[in-house]
């Protein structure tokens, strides 16, 4: 019995075994596999389909939610931060290439940086000129074999691209076309006696006796492509004994000879400031090879002079443009430009002025305690000055030489001349 039980049970467990493993291994045919396929993704995208509706339906639900809600106030915050301009980037980086240095004093200057339409290559700029010039003027009528009225004259002048830092620049004149500019300082000092200097005391209805010494600061402009020239300058020093005049000329009279001491110095105009500031403006009319008409507008405004007055000057020779530069220049910048090395030339000079005040004839505008001046109704309004001169430049360095003729200044007064010497060099 108990073998017969276990027969039967043997029998059972491995004929079970044996029907499940056929039937677990038995391939599907392959129309059933493709539809359980379709069938599952049809299902998984139904899921999709019923989540993204839900996730729809919340979202209207939400937005109506917010309709009802109040607006949050929106808040604005306003920065002063300005992104580099690449327009002004390249500006610099070809000025720096070119090694051009703009003036940037000059507004015009400014504006072509800041504007977005700026000329990159700057070819509208100022440019601060390289050149270093030193001049130096002497004037006397010792060449006329005189010794009156304006007598002697010394000025200084020297330009250089450092002299641009000097904190005057902002008060001369800007330039708003293309050129180039020159900034210098000048030291001047003048003196004036009357028709006779061997005479002691005040000699009334004579010239008084006076002297100034000022210290410049001025600036020019050159627009070559124009034929225009634009100078202003500051002026600040003193007129009076001061300034050192009687010494000067003692001291001149004493190594010169047949020159006597000279007397009456001490009746001088009294001691004052001088503050002047003073205008040029020069535009060429005729520009050929070897001649060059330019007319001048001048005006001087201050404690010194005012006056305001017009003329000409024209050049006949060969030279190089009265525009290019300040009629010196070393010899390779010369040649850089294709300029002349050696100029030889004349010029001829006339205009007149309309006198407002003279100080070395009527005294210190703010101190008026002089012991002798010219009375107002007695000053000639209108002056003329005229000149005929001669330069020679050769490479860096040059030589000027002219005669000046002036007109009478004053009621009984009469006309005066004086020779004027200039050394050039291009430094």
């Amino acid at each position: 019995m108990r073998l017969l039980i276990t027969a039967i049970l043997f029998l059972f467990f491995f004929g079970c075994s044996s029907g499940g493993h056929k039937e677990r291994n038995k391939s599907l045919p392959p129309e059933k596999l493709k539809a359980i396929i379709l069938q599952s993704k049809q299902s998984k995208a139904n899921d999709e389909l019923l989540q993204n509706g839900e996730r729809s339906r919340s979202v209207i639900r939400s937005k109506k939610r917010l309709k009802h809600r109040r607006k949050p106030e929106t808040v604005v915050l306003v920065t002063h931060y300005r992104l580099p301009d690449t327009i002004q980037l390249s500006t610099i980086k070809g000025l720096r290439a070119g090694a051009t240095n703009p003036d940037w004093s000059e507004p015009l200057n400014i504006n072509l940086l800041l504007s977005p339409g700026s000329d990159t290559l700057f070819r509208s700029a100022i440019i601060l000129s390289p050149d270093r010039v030193l001049q130096i003027g002497f004037d006397n009528d010792f060449f006329d074999n005189t010794d009156q009225f304006y007598t002697n004259g010394i000025r200084l002048n020297y330009v250089a691209p450092a002299i641009s830092d000097n904190p005057v620049k902002h008060i001369l004149l800007p330039y708003w076309g293309k050129g180039k500019n020159y900034y210098g300082l000048s030291l001047v000092q003048n003196l004036y006696t009357p028709s006779t200097t061997k005479k002691g005391g005040i000699l009334y209805g004579d010239r008084p006796y006076a002297s100034y010494l000022y210290f410049g600061s001025f600036k020019v402009t050159n627009d070559e492509w124009h034929h225009y020239r634009q100078t202003s300058g500051l002026d600040l020093g003193v007129i009076g004994p001061q300034s050192l005049g009687g010494a000067v000329q003692k001291l001149f009279h004493k190594y010169v000879p047949y020159n006597n001491e000279p007397l009456g110095w001490e009746y001088q105009i009294n001691t004052d400031a001088v503050i002047n500031y003073n205008v040029a403006l020069e535009k060429g009319i005729i520009n050929t090879g070897h001649v060059q008409m330019i007319v001048t507008g001048t005006a001087a405004i201050g404690t010194l002079y005012t006056n305001f007055g017009g003329g000409f000057n024209l050049r006949l020779g060969w030279f190089n443009d009265y525009f290019s530069d300040l009629g010196i220049r070393k010899n390779q910048a010369l040649k850089a430009s294709g300029a002349r090395l050696r100029q030889y030339f004349f010029t001829v000079r006339g205009g007149a002025r309309l006198v407002g005040w003279d100080a070395s004839l009527e005294g210190g505008l703010i101190n008026r305690n002089s012991p002798y001046t010219i009375p107002p109704a007695a000053i000639s309004r209108i002056v003329t000055q005229t000149s005929l001169g001669f330069t020679v430049t050769i490479g860096a360095i040059g030589i000027e030489l002219e005669q000046i003729v002036l007109s009478p200044e004053f009621n009984n007064n009469w006309w005066h001349a004086w020779g004027h010497v200039g050394l050039l060099f291009a430094l």
